[in-house]
């Protein structure tokens, strides 16, 4: 067989044709390796490394990914269908099962979300916003005072008197009203900084009860009909109003201190070692035919090498290769 007929045969690229097989071996072959072989933590930090440095010292990096996020809002900014009927309808089902599934959360981890200065700043003002609000109701005249409507007459009469009244009477009046709010209002204060306490603690218990499961459940499972029933334009308009090219400065300034400290690269390698250390000495085979994805990456491996090898069987400098190969 002469270098032509060898080359003729080397291109033919059907299905189990010699190309074809020779991708299989390729594939069989890196398959039988360890995953740590196959994926080095060492080269796969450096990779990684070496990616995100290329994207923070790109000049347009930044510029197209805002314009694609951009795309992407106005598109959802025009679909006038909700999340849920632009959801397969069997995502949307395994979506709500699972959220029906009994779950209790850990009660010490509920807290430590929950109770955090800035959520703890937000619940004291309403709180103490509410019972102001209640304060002045209940101290409100008797004419405007639905808990006082029962009070009689005479009552009735001396309240709108010293409501009314100029001089002393008004005057003591309006100060008594002026010291009752501030009395309230300090009281309301105290009460709110005492209760958020038990307020969280209510909370973590409702949300971590495991006798409660059930409830639980029904709750997560109404906020997510809440948001699968949102429009997806609704959802674009959200996203307009997000600060992306500020969040993306934010982000590119972190990972570049991150990366130009002498541990970044250790601490990556660190990453990926431990996340594989479980499986880092099995064949890749193993690994994956455990977790039932063998004969779909096989199939996708050798469609994808048989691609990849077609053009370089069919270029110029292989066929001169070859030519001195069989002449040597």
């Amino acid at each position: 067989m002469n270098a032509q007929d060898l080359l003729a045969r080397l291109q033919d690229a059907t299905p189990n044709g010699p190309l074809d097989r020779l991708a299989a071996l390729v594939v069989e072959h890196e398959l039988s390796q360890p995953l740590d072989t196959l994926f080095p933590p060492a080269l796969v930090a450096r990779a990684l490394r070496a990616a995100l440095e290329g994207w923070l010292a790109s000049d347009t990096a930044d510029r197209e990914f805002a314009s694609a996020l951009n795309h992407f809002q106005g598109q959802l900014t025009q679909d006038r269908r909700t999340l849920r009927e632009a959801l397969p309808p069997e995502l949307a089902k395994g979506l709500a099962e699972l959220a029906s599934r009994r779950y209790s959360p850990d009660r010490t981890l509920v807290l430590s979300v929950l109770d955090r200065p800035p959520v703890r700043s937000l619940a004291r003002g309403l709180l103490f916003n509410v019972l102001i609000e209640f304060s002045r109701k209940v101290s409100a005249p008797v004419t405007e005072n639905r808990i006082a409507k029962g009070f009689s007459g005479l009552a009735k009469l001396a309240a709108d008197q010293a409501r009314s009244a100029g001089g002393a009477l008004g005057g003591i009046a309006g100060a008594l009203s002026e010291e009752i709010e501030r009395q309230v209002e300090k009281r309301a204060r105290d009460f709110a900084d005492s209760a958020l306490t038990g307020v969280f603690q209510q909370l973590a218990d409702a949300l971590t009860d495991p006798s409660r499961a059930s409830e639980q459940a029904e709750m997560r499972v109404a906020l997510l009909e809440g948001v699968l029933d949102l429009p997806l334009s609704r959802l674009g308009r959200e996203l307009s109003r997000s600060d992306v090219p500020g969040g993306t400065a934010v982000a590119r300034k972190a990972l570049t201190q991150w990366l130009a400290s002498k541990d970044a690269t250790a601490e990556l390698e660190g990453w990926l070692t431990r996340a594989m250390a479980r499986d880092a000495k099995r064949p890749v085979r193993e690994v994956l035919g455990t977790l039932g994805l063998l004969e779909a990456f096989q199939s996708m491996g050798r469609e994808s090498l048989r691609g990849r090898l077609a053009p370089v069987v069919a270029s110029e400098p292989f066929a001169r290769w070859l030519e001195e190969l069989m002449k040597s």
